[in-house]
């Protein structure tokens, strides 16, 4: 096995060490949540898959079981994480929890992602766009940003932030929605230091995704607590 395997299967080892810790702390750890936790690493995984053969990955990686390998790397988290959301309310919905469970992956996420990305460096996937600078890096036959380390040190300054912000905020889902806006647009900004299709002058699709992603959630949240405001006020 390679490093980069390791790293990159070490990835997931983190994550699900920070969701078992969140559960623990919030008096979660109950069998319904780790089918929820089975859940999303499921679909996050599968999810991921497809969307790298949806981008052009040879369909064989998929007939031949490699989709399922967690060892292997050129995964896309985007994908993985709008299958994985998908995945986690239908397992919640099917077994009638109601409660919020975001907050957990919003730590678990960019925890394991800080870890793995390091194995996506190490195997030379994800490789970032040729420069020559005083830090690049020699991958795929060219000097290149080494962008899967930009994603790494990324996801884990916005794990530290995520952890700090934790106690202080009161509402259930406050800190997967903040997640959610900043790596949508720490992705967005990353993106342009990566390898990508471009589908519309110097964006990629995954940029128009998460950018789309980060603002409807900020809009939603804002109208949300907008609301809210308004109905406290009036019944008082």
């Amino acid at each position: 096995m390679r490093w980069g395997e390791v790293w990159t299967m070490a990835g997931y080892v983190v994550g699900a060490l920070v969701l078992w810790w969140w559960a623990k702390k919030r008096g979660l750890d109950t069998e319904g949540m780790r089918l929820v936790a089975l859940a999303g690493l499921g679909g996050g995984v599968i999810g991921a898959r497809l969307t790298q053969w949806a981008l052009g990955t040879p369909i064989s990686g998929l007939l031949s079981g490699q989709m399922l390998d967690p060892r292997n790397g050129g995964k896309s988290l985007v994908g993985g994480l709008v299958c994985g959301y998908v995945a986690v309310w239908l397992t919640k919905r099917k077994l009638g929890i109601h409660r919020s469970t975001g907050d957990g992956w919003a730590l678990a996420i960019p925890a394991g992602e800080a870890v793995g990305r390091i194995g996506c460096f190490l195997n030379g996937c994800c490789e970032g766009t040729p420069w020559q600078g005083f830090w690049s890096v020699y991958q795929d036959g060219a000097w290149r940003h080494p962008a899967q380390l930009y994603s790494s040190v990324s996801a884990l300054a916005l794990f530290a932030f995520l952890l700090w912000l934790r106690p202080r905020l009161n509402r259930e889902g406050d800190l997967f929605r903040t997640f959610i806006v900043l790596y949508g647009l720490s992705r967005f900004a990353i993106e342009f230091f990566r390898e990508r299709p471009l589908v519309w002058r110097d964006l990629s699709l995954v940029q128009m995704t998460c950018l789309e992603i980060a603002v409807s959630t900020l809009v939603f949240w804002i109208v949300a607590r907008t609301r809210q405001r308004v109905v406290t006020l009036s019944r008082s």
